[in-house]
């Protein structure tokens, strides 16, 4: 059994999705089909995502893509009326005057390319989030843990959250009416390689013979053959490249989230802190120290999380089950909390209502995403936690190289050279600007 199919985009996820939506929608006449082996789309890290989005990058290249992509699914809230539950609540980073000063540079290339980021003195933090805790003199646990002092915050106003079952939904939904196809509860098992000039010899391709992707091996369904393969498995590339001798620059890393039951009225005042959006809503907080951040959910929840790198493994082949990666509630206990309760004492003695780990697809490079095509093979990932804020930008990328255009058009009209995110002629800039 078998199938037959102009393209093949594996996995479901918001740049498979977003992919397959691009790839329909501008070559209405082509047969595409996505292939994922969960139940239905966006079941895998993309769903257990943070689901934040910013735009607020040291890289140009990460502005663009961010920055499009943004307002591209404001455009299909606001102007379609597809609800993505997209809110502009903010991205404050609180930092020491030592932070504020490498900022700098960073913030100055920001306002050049017309991203906005507004500056909060530690007065101003104190008259908008009053219960922060700025500095630790007499703090005989914050000393040992040698926390900075807030002097200082950089607010992002175009920046906020969306909830990614909701997107990636759209996009399926979308691609469905277009005539595209999902094979779901489908697992892909290889990369089928075969000759670009087949001449029915027994074992070919040899080394004499140019050689192409030609399809895709699955478990149960057979063959799926098809003019090109777009491979978005996020950090699962691993496990079909290698095995035809192809790299892609992608680690794997754990990352988790814990979800906070308010306890007090202080918790419930800063839920709505005044001051950063017109929603009155505290935007996603990251504090001074490594990586802890935290945001409003609903009433009476926060999420918590920690994008720690020390001592935090890569992972090169994960395992299929997102369930064996679990959250560690000694982790939030004695890593998270203490940095967390240090400067919002409120927090102490707010249960854990609940915890989930997922898995961030690392570019070991540079920490940008990356899309290429190679013999019948499109590849995009190496996310590095921004797939969603990046997704649609990248879909866009992908069905340009499809279509072997050298120039891709972001939403908004806005041109983008699709080898600078390739690996033969990348010309990408290191991002800095990192929580």
């Amino acid at each position: 059994m078998g199938t037959e199919t102009d393209v093949v985009v594996i996995g479901t996820g918001i740049m498979g999705m977003a992919s397959a939506y691009h790839l329909k929608r501008n070559n209405p006449q082509k047969r595409v089909l996505v292939v994922d082996r969960h139940g239905a789309p966006g079941q895998g890290n993309t769903g257990r995502s943070n689901a934040m989005f910013r735009n607020t990058f040291s890289s140009r290249d990460n502005q663009i893509l961010s920055d499009s992509s943004i307002d591209f699914y404001i455009h299909v809230q606001d102007e379609l009326k597809a609800d993505v539950g997209l809110q502009k609540i903010g991205y404050l980073w609180l930092m020491d005057e030592a932070q504020l000063s490498r900022s700098g540079p960073y913030l100055e290339r920001m306002e050049r390319s017309g991203i906005e980021t507004v500056r909060h003195d530690r007065r101003e933090l104190k008259r908008l989030l009053p219960n922060l805790v700025t500095e630790f003199s007499s703090d005989a646990e914050a000393a040992l843990m040698n926390l900075p002092s807030v002097d200082g915050g950089i607010f992002g106003p175009k920046c906020g959250r969306l909830d990614p079952d909701k997107l990636v939904r759209f996009y399926a939904r979308e691609f469905l009416a277009m005539g595209g196809q999902l094979m779901l509860n489908t697992e892909v098992t290889a990369l089928i390689v075969g000759p670009s000039k087949r001449l029915g010899i027994e074992g070919e391709p040899f080394v004499w013979q140019d050689s192409k992707v030609e399809g895709v091996a699955t478990a149960g369904s057979g063959e799926v053959r098809a003019e090109t393969v777009v491979l978005a498995g996020g950090a699962w590339e691993n496990e079909l490249l290698e095995p035809i001798g192809m790299e892609s620059h992608v680690k794997a890393k754990k990352r988790q989230i814990f979800s906070i039951q308010s306890k007090g009225e202080g918790l419930d005042a800063l839920f709505h802190a005044k001051g950063f959006n017109p929603l009155g809503l505290l935007p996603l907080v990251i504090l001074p120290k490594s990586g802890v951040h935290f945001k409003p959910v609903s009433e009476g929840n926060f999420w918590v999380a920690c994008e720690d790198q020390v001592n935090r493994p890569y992972i090169d082949l994960p395992e299929h089950d997102l369930e064996r990666y679990q959250a560690e509630r000694k982790y939030y206990d004695r890593s998270v909390y203490p940095i967390l309760t240090s400067y919002f004492p409120d927090f102490k003695g707010s249960p854990v209502r609940s915890m989930w780990a997922g898995l961030y697809s690392y570019n070991t490079i540079d920490s940008t995403p990356f899309a290429f095509k190679k013999d019948g093979l499109v590849v995009v990932g190496g996310d590095s936690g921004s797939g969603i804020m990046k997704g649609d930008a990248l879909g866009r990328i992908v069905d340009a190289l499809y279509r072997d255009e050298e120039e891709a058009t972001l939403f908004g009209d806005v041109p983008y050279r699709t080898a600078k995110i390739g690996f033969e002629k990348r010309d990408v800039e290191r991002e800095e600007w990192v929580i």
